[in-house]
């Protein structure tokens, strides 16, 4: 799997799921559930592009608690889709 599938990937899960994840349990279901062979860094690396691609927003975790999304620059965040990162998906990954 090359690095555009893996980027993929994790969109994909983050578009499939639905769920606002921090990237040590992004990265935790990648590898239980889809064997991702990728590291950490690997996964906090293609985060960072997809957010510069307008893919995936970083929002503030104490935000949430309020049921509000706030986009965040850097520091500890949870990932979520974009409204372009759920058009980009394309579903070819399958979630059982």
């Amino acid at each position: 799997m090359g690095k555009a599938d893996r980027k993929q990937l994790v969109l994909e899960f983050l578009v499939h799921h639905g769920l606002a994840l921090p990237p040590a349990a992004l990265y935790r279901n990648l590898r239980l559930h889809h064997n991702a062979t990728f590291s950490a860094k690997s996964l906090d690396n293609y985060l960072d592009e997809l957010d510069t691609e307008g893919l995936v927003v970083r929002i503030d975790p104490d935000a949430m608690e309020e049921r509000a999304v706030k986009p965040i620059d850097g520091g500890r965040g949870y990932w979520l889709p974009t409204e372009a990162g759920i058009e980009a998906a394309d579903d070819s990954f399958s979630f059982g």
